[in-house]
């Protein structure tokens, strides 16, 4: 009879150890599957998409690369339009005024437009290309207090900090060594104009 009681005894925990393990097993499921099931929000496809949007006490002033030709000594037609009064749709043409014999119809003056002069030859320092704005603009603060004329250009996701532009190449090579002198490694190249 003891061995009978041992046997039932047995019985009776494998019995309990498996309702344990399947209440574990259902609890987990029901715990994992039913939020899913209930959730009624699709989840999202795609990753978020980081933007940084850099603070305006931090940017450095904008300089465009803008060449200005030089303007010729004889005097030469401009044209300017002038905002449309409420009551009349037409534009006005405001040319300077020409000696009587050459005044032409203001088609013509809006089509003339100044001879192409050749361009001119400019030399920049290129001193660095960064991917982290901050840096960029140190650099640019550090060298402008040294008065250097530097400036910034952003080119996909790097920031270019350049000097100049300067006339000829000797003068960017003048700024050059002075920056080598500091432990940079600038670089002199012709200006994109």
């Amino acid at each position: 009879m003891a061995k009978q009681l041992m046997e039932d005894a047995d019985n009776l925990k494998r019995r309990a150890r498996r309702r344990l393990i399947g209440a574990v097993a259902l609890s987990t499921a029901i715990v994992v599957v039913l939020p899913m099931l209930l959730d009624s929000e699709p989840q999202s496809v795609g990753s978020d998409i980081e933007i940084r949007i850099p603070d305006k006490d931090k940017m450095a002033e904008f300089v465009p690369n803008i060449s200005i030709p030089p303007v010729p000594d004889t005097p030469q037609a401009a044209s300017v339009e002038a905002a449309p009064a409420p009551a009349a749709a037409s534009q006005v043409l405001i040319a300077p005024v020409a000696p009587a014999a050459e005044v032409s119809p203001p088609t013509a003056v809006a089509a003339a437009s100044p001879p192409a002069a050749a361009p001119k030859e400019s030399f920049v320092v290129q001193i660095g290309a960064f991917t982290n704005a901050d840096s960029a603009h140190r650099l640019q603060t550090k060298l402008r207090t040294e008065g250097i004329k530097v400036y910034t250009e952003n080119i996909g996701d790097k920031i270019r900090v350049r000097a100049g532009p300067y006339p000829t190449r000797a003068a960017a090579d003048q700024v050059r060594l002075k920056l080598e002198m500091q432990g940079l490694k600038p670089v002199v190249s012709q200006s994109q104009d």
